[in-house]
């Protein structure tokens, strides 16, 4: 019998503390279904869905809990609802302003999208031979979306924010 969690950290980290758990997690025969980890300096920050057996939870939980400088909290969740429905992913391309991821999660919230993955950038253009400097905004995103919808009715919508507003649906 196997068991699915989520387990939820913050702290200080390395990749090779990571790669660890990682390992110490399947060596219970456990696997990671999805993460998302994100270092920024020596902050780490990180989702991940695990897949394990029952008489192993508690030792990779504890693994997790016994990780100096991490703060970990753990959700109990269905291993059945991984991987199902349409996943796409998609780029938003668009000058930036203020409030624009607001503005891209309301809508997909809207829709019934549940954004597995959003990752935005800013880049900076300084003024060319007219003087003006402006700000570019990407977002790329995976999304899951509902039975019914089609990415066609998610991307017209998205770039119905502002005429500058592009998407692409990545292949």
């Amino acid at each position: 019998m196997h068991t699915t969690f989520i387990v939820n950290f913050i702290g200080t980290a390395s990749p090779s503390t990571i790669k660890r758990l990682s390992a110490m997690t399947h060596e219970n025969g456990g696997k990671w279904l999805s993460s998302k980890v994100n270092f920024i300096d020596q902050q780490v920050a990180g989702v991940i869905k695990i897949d394990v057996p029952a008489n192993s939870e508690d030792s990779v939980k504890n693994e997790f809990l016994k990780t100096e400088n991490l703060v970990c909290q753990f959700t109990s969740t269905d291993a059945s609802l991984h991987d199902k429905g349409a996943i796409v992913s998609v780029r938003v391309n668009s000058n930036d302003r203020a409030g624009i991821v607001n503005e891209i999660t309301q809508i997909l919230d809207t829709q019934g999208v549940n954004i597995l993955d959003m990752d935005c950038h800013r880049v900076f253009i300084a003024g060319g031979g007219n003087g003006v400097s402006s700000s570019l905004f990407t977002a790329e995103m995976a999304l899951k979306l509902p039975a019914g919808l089609n990415i066609e009715d998610v991307t017209h919508e998205l770039e119905l924010l502002s005429s500058d507003t592009k998407v692409v649906v990545e292949a």
